[in-house]
């Protein structure tokens, strides 16, 4: 797997995460710091990231990441 493939799933994993953590916090009154959502966020993508890499198991996530590379 390329290294920008790589990248695009990280950027793809990140992006979930972070859009979901942050509705979560919104409805809950903004509780949470948001230092701590970006955090949280980018070790959950770096776990899904580096999961995806092992198992090598295509996903709807592989074809965003594709056309996310086709963008950069």
């Amino acid at each position: 797997m390329k290294l920008k493939h790589k990248i695009a799933l990280f950027v793809i994993y990140f992006l979930i995460f972070f859009v979901s953590a942050a509705l979560i916090n919104y409805y809950a009154y903004l509780t949470l710091d948001g230092r701590v959502l970006l955090a949280g966020s980018l070790v959950l993508a770096l776990v899904a990231t580096y999961l995806h890499n092992q198992y090598h198991i295509k996903t709807k996530a592989d074809e965003l990441a594709k056309e996310l590379e086709e963008i950069l």
